[in-house]
Formats: structure tokens, C-alpha cells, sequence
């Protein structure tokens, strides 16, 4: 049977109970011999491994049965459930942002009394002259579990893209929202430090509708290709990275300043708290993915392969292949005081080592002006 996450389809009961089934059991131990003029040795024990079993039949070949398939038939629904539909629901999970692991094989033997979450290792269709009528069967199953009731466990570095391009959104809602009022709480609150200080809230301000910017593009990015992968979403989710954690040391240290009214501390969180679930959001749901880059077009034919209906010789044939790959170009670019700035406030500690203000609107002018989003 197939759980498709959580989705049960239909079972397929063998009606010709297989010919020989066999059971592995194996234990993890590895037994390692002394040195020595006496037979002795020692042993790693790490208990009891995953059995395996083994089972080879075939599918009958009159009607029969609740399904009323012929053997024909029965081989034919039997090898799709096991194979082909496997193997689709676990490639469908990969490309939908889910975790494959919902995806489960269930192998019940009610006779031997067992039943395995497992992966099919191998399906061998048999056919013999002696026996020209029957589709034997030969299938490996390696168990995944013993336990088909345990709970899938979600660990937050799993990720899960359609929610956090969800939860994305509404946090570039709340800072484009924050944006209209952000320059006047700022300009408030450090008052109380100096009245020289003012002109720092635009910069501020500025810095708000930019970072949006960066995330806005991230979140197109990820959008945009089959399953967030890519070199592209990749690196702008480290550059907002970067940004969003920016966000979080800026306004924590305006925040802590002393003697702020309640209601204007309250605000100023509430901008560092919408940056702090960015980076949240860009660490967990939509971390960076691993990519694996494609190459087989710098690969040539072998010697006359191409003659014999192999691969064709390559199209780079005396030519320096890598001297034409060009780098994707990102719709985040980055100067070098740009980069300097986020470096310089990201080493700072609200709390322990705060970044003067002075410096703070100085960092933040270099990363406004630095940063440049393309539509």
C-alpha cells in the first residue's frame, strides 16, 4: 500500500500468496580480533539493524479475486504501486517543497505477522517457458521503519517554501506599513540623545523601503524557479540575510536608549521584531538549498561512440568551456561600502557594544546608496 503523506491508496493484496519469502535480520556489530597468541577479539554493539525480506511469486493468471484483474493485470497494478507511483510521489514531494519522507511503501505480511514501512531496492518481472501462462515476481524491500504508526517528525530545517513565501509576504506588509511612521519614531526617540542626531531618522526611513526592496526580490526569486532552487534565490536569500539582521541591530539599539516613552519603545520593537521573523523566515523555510549544477554539455563522445548512436562529441570541442560560463546576474547588487556597512553593523552588539548613532546613520547612508534592486 501507499501513504502519500497522510493519503492511503488503494491496497494490492497478492492473490497467490509469493512462493518463498525470506526475512533478513542483521545486527549492527562489528566484531574487531586482538593481537596475541590467544583467540580473542571484542565487540561494537550497536543493537539490532533494519531487516530486509525478499519475496518471489506470481500474480495467477485466471479472474479472480476482489479486483477481478487476470494475472495480467494484477502484475501490471502490482509493479505500479511498488515502483513507478513510488518513486512519482517521492519526486512530486522534492518539487512541491515538502519533506519525501511522508511518502510510504507499507509492506504487510498478516502470516508472518509484520508490517514495514519500505523502500523497493529492486522489482524483477520472471517469465519461464515452463510456465508460459504466469508474470513471476522477484521483489527486495529494505524496511525503513518497523513502526509504520511513528509520527513524521517536522524539524524546522526541513523548511517548507508555500509557507514561508506566505509568511514573507506579510512581513514586507508590516514593513511597508512601518515605512510611513518609522522616520517620525526614530527622529522621537533619539531627541533624547541629541537634537543633532535628527537627520538620521530619514536615513532610517530610506533604509526601511530598501531592505523591503531586497526581500520583495527574494521572495520573486523563490517564487519564481521549481522548488526555490537556484544559484540566483541562493545568494539573495544570504544577501536579505545579512539585511534583515541589519534591521534587528539597528533598532534594538535605538530602542534601548533611555527613558523612551512605552509606546515609542513599543513601536521601535515592533519594527525590530518584523526583521527578526525575516531572518527567521530566510533561516528556516527558506534557507538556501543545495544546488547541483549541470555539465553534461562539456561532456564529448568517447572513441566513435557518436558513430554508434552514443553521445555526441561536444559543441566545446577546442574551445576553454569554463571562460564561457557566465554567473547569473542578481537582481540585488551590492558595492563594496555597501558591503562594509552590513559587515560593520552586523558585528556590533545592541546590548554589550552598540554602535554609536552617529556611526549607525553614516553605515546606513553607504547602504542605501550601495544597494541597487532591479525590477
Amino acid at each position: 500500500m501507499l501513504n502519500n503523506g497522510g493519503s492511503l491508496g488503494t491496497p494490492v493484496a497478492l492473490k497467490v500468496r509469493p512462493e518463498d519469502l525470506q526475512r533478513n535480520e542483521p545486527s549492527r556489530i562489528a566484531v574487531h580480533q586482538t593481537l596475541g597468541r590467544t583467540t580473542q577479539g571484542w565487540a561494537d554493539n550497536f543493537g539490532a539493524g533494519l531487516p530486509s525480506c525478499t519475496i518471489s511469486g506470481n500474480t495467477g493468471w485466471r479472474k479472480g479475486g476482489a479486483s477481478g484483474e487476470d494475472g495480467a493485470e494484477h502484475f501490471v497494478t502490482l509493479h505500479n504501486v511498488v515502483m513507478p507511483a513510488y518513486h512519482a510521489a517521492k519526486q512530486r514531494a522534492i518539487e512541491t517543497g515538502t519533506d519525501p519522507a511522508a511518502v510510504k511503501l507499507l509492506f504487510v505480511d498478516m502470516l508472518d505477522n509484520f508490517c514495514w514501512n519500505v523502500a523497493p531496492m529492486g522489482f524483477q518481472l520472471r517469465r519461464s517457458r515452463t510456465r508460459p501462462l504466469l508474470f513471476q515476481y522477484n521483489i527486495q524491500l529494505q524496511a525503513i521503519s518497523t513502526d509504520i504508526d511513528n509520527p513524521l517528525r517536522l524539524l524546522p530545517f526541513l523548511g517548507n517554501i508555500p509557507a514561508g513565501l506566505g509568511a514573507l509576504d506579510g512581513i514586507l506588509g508590516a514593513l511597508w506599513g512601518f515605512a510611513s511612521d518609522v522616520e517620525g519614531w526614530v527622529s522621537s526617540a533619539l531627541g533624547y540623545v541629541d537634537r543633532a542626531l535628527a537627520p538620521i531618522a530619514a536615513t532610517v526611513k530610506t533604509f526601511v523601503a530598501v531592505s523591503a526592496s531586497v526581500l520583495g526580490a527574494v521572495s520573486t526569486a523563490v517564487g519564481a524557479v521549481r522548488n526555490g532552487i537556484s544559484g540566483v534565490a541562493n545568494r539573495l536569500i544570504g544577501i536579505a540575510g545579512d539585511v534583515a539582521q541589519v534591521g534587528i541591530n539597528v533598532f534594538r539599539t535605538i530602542s534601548s536608549i533611555a527613558s523612551l516613552p512605552a509606546h515609542l519603545r513599543a513601536a521601535l520593537s515592533r519594527v525590530g521584531s518584523a526583521y527578526n521573523e525575516a531572518l527567521c523566515i530566510l533561516r528556516n523555510s527558506l534557507r538556501p538549498r543545495k544546488t547541483y549544477q549541470q555539465y553534461d554539455g562539456l561532456y564529448g563522445a568517447s572513441n566513435c561512440s557518436s558513430t554508434t548512436g552514443g553521445r555526441p562529441g561536444s559543441a566545446y570541442a577546442n574551445m576553454n568551456a569554463f571562460s564561457l560560463m557566465q554567473e547569473d546576474k542578481l537582481p540585488v547588487d551590492l558595492n563594496s561600502q555597501a558591503l562594509s556597512s552590513v559587515s560593520s553593523l552586523n558585528r556590533g552588539d545592541p546590548v554589550l557594544a552598540p554602535v554609536p548613532f552617529a556611526e549607525i546613520g553614516r553605515h546606513l547612508e553607504n547602504i542605501n546608496n550601495g544597494i541597487t534592486v532591479s525590477e
